[in-house]
């Protein structure tokens, strides 16, 4: 027998014992924030759950990683939470997103705030101005997650510090759906590193100050997407001087430049 027969069986098996871990896992951290006080009763319907998943696994179908860059379509993404720790009680309360496609910013955009269903830290409202009584009438994140797969489609993913806010959502989906997003992301924190390794820092703000693109909306959602979708279009000129003019081929070029960056 091949020994390549054996491989959807072990890719099943791997992914069963992923998600019981990633459930165990998540149990134990949310018991965690329930003793500090975050108890969270947020419950999404069998409905919308078994929906969510089913539009995961449709993008995941229609992956194609041949894809040029120059003319794909990009949705710049970004999310605000109660905190930094999604594995801690920390929620989303907002998901915005612009559309680049064939090098430029589209009007199409999204913008929903989340109800977390906990406090938002006072000091969360004063960066970003989202107040408890804001989303109190809004939808969960479930909710949100669906309508924002929808608005995105079989698009690329872009955002700055991306496992950051895929980490946010995947947990969500992981947990109540057993899928996650499974759409091509690219990290512009991650090209900043590769691009222009003469800088010192590659946060957002210093590369916001570094490519002079005007503040609009900073720590917002939407106003982050779209200040990151303008430093991403200067970067898709810079790798089509470097003749990559795919998603395999900028992908084998990042994990080169990744592999040499900490190996030195």
């Amino acid at each position: 027998m091949d020994r390549n027969s054996h491989t959807p069986y072990l890719e099943s098996r791997l992914s069963r014992w992923q998600t019981v871990a990633y459930r165990l896992f998540y149990r134990y951290y949310k018991a965690r924030a329930e003793k500090k006080g975050f108890k969270n009763n947020y419950r999404p319907e069998p409905g919308l759950t078994s929906a969510l998943g089913e539009k995961s696994l449709q993008l995941k179908a229609r992956l194609n990683w041949n894809q040029p860059l120059v003319s794909s379509r990009y949705v710049v993404f970004d999310t605000e939470t109660t905190g930094f720790y999604p594995y801690q009680g920390d929620e989303i309360i907002a998901i915005g997103g612009v559309v680049v496609e064939n090098g430029a910013i589209l009007e199409e955009s999204f913008h929903e705030l989340v109800n977390p269903y906990r406090p938002i830290p006072p000091a969360v409202t004063g960066i970003t101005g989202i107040t408890d009584e804001m989303v109190a009438d809004k939808q969960g994140v479930c909710s949100v997650i669906g309508d924002f797969l929808d608005f995105v489609g079989g698009a690329t993913l872009v955002a700055h510090n991306a496992a950051f806010d895929l980490a946010f959502m995947n947990i969500k989906l992981k947990w109540y759906t057993k899928t996650e997003i499974y759409n091509p992301v690219i990290d512009t924190y991650k090209l900043a590193r590769a691009l222009c390794p003469e800088l010192g820092c590659h946060d957002l703000d210093s590369l916001l100050k570094h490519h002079q693109v005007e503040l609009q909306g900073r720590h917002t959602a939407l106003g982050d997407s779209l200040m990151t979708a303008q430093i991403f279009l200067y970067y898709l000129q810079l790798l089509e001087e470097k003749n990559i003019e795919t998603l395999k081929q900028l992908y084998y070029y990042l994990h080169i430049k990744n592999t040499l960056t900490f190996s030195t």
